[in-house]
């Protein structure tokens, strides 16, 4: 049987350098997404798009692997910000910006094998057992392929990222490149169990050539 470990075959993705801006291609791949509307420190629908997310995750895993499908390992939370003026929003932005104006797509990429079916089955198999997962009805499958990116690795709590997203936008310029997508963040560390100044944030700009 198959064993998939996405941050391993994908590992530029998934470790670019601290305090260093790279370019990196993120290839079409299938995600499990929800988005949502709200800040997430003061709402719960972030929190349970999260355990809607990893409840279904984790299901179609164990599903794959009992079928001999597949056995793969669960990535990391990523997740897309914005407002409803389409304008990009850093975890450094939450504190000056209404929970009503704050938009977010929670993703969780999965291993190519994984189709539409099998989320289905997971779904159903977690109202089986009765488990409390109120937003999952609105995990859906989603493919999407965003591209070139700009990307650095970000250590610290989430408010201090400020000062590492203008260095993305300047690097972005300065290499002759301009920011064509959704601020994209990557969670590598867990916050319950990490101390802030060791948190671990990918950050990805999606970018494009600016014609001179």
């Amino acid at each position: 049987m198959e064993t998939i470990d996405l941050r391993k075959q994908m590992k530029d993705l998934w470790s670019p350098p601290v305090g260093k801006v790279v370019l990196v291609t993120v290839p079409a791949m299938p995600y499990l997404v929800i988005e949502g509307v709200g800040n997430p420190s003061t709402s719960r629908a972030f929190q349970e798009a999260i355990q809607a997310l990893y409840s279904a995750a984790y299901t179609m895993k164990f599903g794959a692997k009992s079928a001999g499908i597949a056995e793969w390992k669960v990535t990391p939370l990523e997740a897309l910000w914005w407002n409803a003026s389409g304008r990009d929003l850093t975890d450094a932005d939450f504190a000056v910006t209404t929970p009503g104006e704050m938009a977010w797509k929670a993703l969780v990429m999965q291993p190519l094998v994984v189709t539409a079916d099998m989320l289905k089955q997971a779904k159903a198999e977690i109202v089986r057992k009765k488990k409390d997962v109120p937003a999952l009805a609105q995990v859906h499958l989603e493919t999407w392929a965003e591209g070139v990116c700009a990307q650095t690795m970000y250590v610290g709590p989430y408010e201090g990222e400020r000062s590492t997203i203008d260095m993305m936008y300047t690097w972005i310029a300065a290499n002759g490149y301009g920011v064509r997508g959704r601020h994209h963040e990557l969670y590598l560390s867990d916050p319950n169990r990490t101390a802030p100044e060791k948190m671990k944030t990918i950050l990805r700009l999606p970018v494009q050539t600016v014609q001179s």
